[in-house]
């Protein structure tokens, strides 16, 4: 049986449930399954995570439904009162529900859905991609609170998206909507994006494409590079750029550059209430957030000058409150 955490701190910062329904936001990583028990007001009761490897079989996906069982009534939830479970997944979700594509995960969604409601029989359950999932909670109780449409993009290892329009995202036909980080920043690279195509702003803007921006500065002018632990330690060059490294520092700035550009070109295809951005690269915001900021301002069209960029605030949680959102839209 799973551990629960955090039930005791929950259940003290909401002391009293309004009445409505209730309903489970479940995140679905790859090494780890983050999940809350989430009123209408997005007041999270209780939250646990599950350490999982592959979600597939009776064993896996049970351990899972059994997590959330414990959660429930570890938080005075009867199982059978929960209206609904919303499900994010790291992968393409079609607007049906159905996951097209899931390159970085092994997951039998199905059995997952299965095991679910059978533990929760008057649950309607409802799937949502990752980034989407955090977008929608950022509109819901974060950075967004309170705007009618948003995007937010997802700095990490890759470059997510999600898109919010009247309050509800937009998956579009193919699942592809919010793929911001395959927005074609440069028609010259010669070097391939994991999507296999080239130029995409995500072989800039995330923590791979800064420690490449970084050695190219270093290179240009035969600089000896600071340490870098792995291929994804973004960490090291904000360090270096805070120090006042010169290549760390242009690198940073090439980021929030082309930042900018992606944010000038999706102001006039949505034209948002927000920007908001979010994931561990957000850690290094001083580092090129007024580049990116003053950058946008110059590079898009004067009606949309003003629009705020803002760092989201939920962290981890982003995903489970946006799944639990969209499961109660789901109700609707």
């Amino acid at each position: 049986m799973a551990q629960i955490e955090d039930i005791d701190d929950a259940l003290e910062a909401v002391p009293a449930r309004e009445a409505g329904p209730v309903v489970i936001g479940i995140d679905v990583g790859g090494t780890i399954v983050k999940m809350g028990v989430v009123t209408q007001r997005g007041e999270i009761i209780a939250q646990t995570k599950v350490p999982t490897g592959a979600l597939e079989g009776a064993e896996a996906l049970g351990r899972v439904s059994e997590a959330a069982v414990e959660l429930a009534r570890g938080a005075g939830v009867d199982t059978a009162s929960i209206a609904g479970i919303g499900l994010d997944v790291p992968g393409v979700v079609l607007e049906d529900g159905t996951l097209a594509m899931a390159p970085n995960i092994t997951l039998d969604l199905d059995g997952l859905r299965d095991a679910l409601a059978a533990a929760f029989p008057a649950a309607r359950i409802a799937t949502i991609n990752d980034a989407n999932a955090a977008a929608l909670g950022e509109t819901w109780v974060g950075a967004g609170a309170g705007a009618d449409s948003l995007v937010m993009l997802t700095l990490g290892t890759g470059v997510g998206g999600g898109v919010v329009i009247g309050g509800r995202v937009i998956a579009g036909v193919h699942g592809a909507a919010g793929e911001i980080g395959h927005l074609c920043m440069n028609f010259e690279e010669t070097e391939a994006c994991g999507c296999g195509r080239r130029g995409c702003l995500e072989q800039y803007a995330s923590a791979r494409g800064l420690i490449r921006l970084y050695r190219e500065e270093c290179a240009t002018c035969g600089a000896a590079e600071v340490e870098i632990a792995h291929a994804t330690d973004a960490l090291a060059v904000f360090e270096a750029a805070r120090s006042g490294n010169a290549q760390a520092k242009r690198a940073c700035e090439r980021l929030g550059t082309i930042l900018a550009r992606a944010l000038a070109a999706l102001a006039v295809m949505v034209d948002p209430d927000a920007f908001v951005l979010g994931g561990g690269m957000c850690g290094g915001w001083d580092t090129f957030g007024q580049t990116c900021v003053d950058a946008y301002r110059t590079f898009v069209i004067p009606g949309c000058a003003e629009t705020p960029i803002r760092v989201a605030t939920l962290g981890n949680a982003a995903g489970l409150l946006g799944a639990a959102r969209h499961a109660l839209a789901a109700l609707q």
